[in-house]
């Protein structure tokens, strides 16, 4: 997206609650190269100039949208050409606020499968008093432990503006997806046959887990992060082989 003069114009998608929300903050070029050419502005989204439309995702619990702004009329949020710094530290923030809400899906995945495990017989015998079952269920707690503490970390490194955020943040995320990804495929399969079935709330735990995974920074690019801070010379931005241009 383009400012100018009091007006904004380009797209944006896909946008979380796009379709509800009454303002939107925008990351736009004011002119310029590199970062120094990017701004934040804030725009006004009922007004005519900007049109809207759903955006169909892998997980329609959470709406979705496509913005596109022909000369809006917005203003300047902050200082002219911060927007990039700006942004790192807002996204940052909202990767420690995630990780907490993977956290919270990967503890409920764990209960219902332990709730299922304690009420299930097969041959006489509570399920979860098999080995294969304990074993999932105990991969799937310390892996919820270990996210929980990463994110509380985080939290704190945040409530401290502490320059290890972006660290703290992406090491929160990394840990949150992978412990809400085996919980809520291992949920799935502690259920056995009904763990797929329509009817039954997992497939909905297995798309959030989906969509968390590249919401606010993809995984590669969380683990990219963290390996720049580590050995100092891996751009966490640059794509990968496997990534489109």
């Amino acid at each position: 997206a383009g400012f100018s003069g009091g007006k904004l114009s380009g797209r944006k998608l896909p946008v979380p609650d796009g379709e509800t929300a009454s303002v939107a903050v925008v990351l736009a070029n004011t002119g310029g190269s590199g970062a120094q050419a990017l701004s934040l502005v804030l725009v006004d989204l009922n007004q005519d100039t900007v049109t809207r439309s759903a955006v169909e995702t892998i997980d329609p619990t959470r709406g979705h949208a496509e913005i596109n702004f022909d000369n809006a009329e917005a203003s300047l949020l902050g200082q002219e050409g911060e927007g990039w710094d700006m942004l790192k530290r807002v996204e940052a923030g909202a990767a420690v606020l995630m990780a907490f809400e993977q956290v919270g899906g990967t503890e409920a995945a764990l209960n219902m499968a332990k709730e299922y495990a304690l009420d299930r017989y097969a041959f006489g015998r509570q399920i979860g008093s098999y080995q294969a079952v304990k074993h999932r269920l105990a991969d799937m707690y310390v892996k919820l432990e270990l996210a929980r503490s990463n994110a509380y970390y985080g939290a704190m490194i945040l409530s401290e503006d502490s320059a290890e955020l972006e660290l703290a943040a992406a090491s929160a995320r990394i840990s949150a997806t992978e412990a809400y990804r085996f919980a809520a495929q291992e949920c799935i399969q502690v259920h056995g046959g009904i763990g797929y079935s329509r009817h039954m709330p997992f497939e909905h735990i297995y798309r959030h887990h989906r969509r968390y995974r590249i919401t606010e920074g993809s995984e590669e690019i969380q683990i990219r992060k963290v390996a720049a801070h580590l050995f100092g010379f891996i751009d966490p931005t640059r794509k990968s082989k496997n990534q489109k241009a």
